[in-house]
């Protein structure tokens, strides 16, 4: 909770996802497109450890443990997403920017699903 009232920042980011147009949607696909392929590729699993690093604090220590992986090994798969991001993951903005990005792919994808699904009736 970040205020009184009971707000959430997950909750506002969620409901701008929501509402984000092709347009929108597209500019969050391009900006995971870098971290997406490379986990394609390799497994290397770096969409998952930025959604763990923001979700505990940018904590590479606790990171590594809800990951079950040394701190060492989160530091390295960060250091990947810098370069395969080409930004500084630290900074508020960027960090804003990813985090909009992914619950923008989400709901596009909780979209889609819907939309599967009501065609299929």
């Amino acid at each position: 909770m970040f205020s009184k009232n009971g707000f959430a920042a997950n909750d506002v980011i969620r409901a701008v996802a929501s509402t984000a147009d092709p347009s929108a949607s597209n500019v969050c696909h391009r900006l995971l497109l870098p971290l997406a392929r490379a986990d394609e590729e390799r497994g290397s699993r770096l969409l998952e450890t930025l959604r763990a690093y923001y979700a505990c604090g940018a904590s590479v220590a606790k990171t590594a443990e809800r990951l079950f992986l040394h701190r060492n090994s989160v530091r390295y798969r960060l250091d990947r997403v810098r370069a395969l991001l080409g930004a500084d993951i630290d900074h508020p903005e960027v960090a804003a920017a990813v985090l909009v990005a992914f619950s923008v792919s989400e709901a596009a994808v909780s979209a889609g699903v819907k939309h599967e699904a009501q065609r299929a009736k």
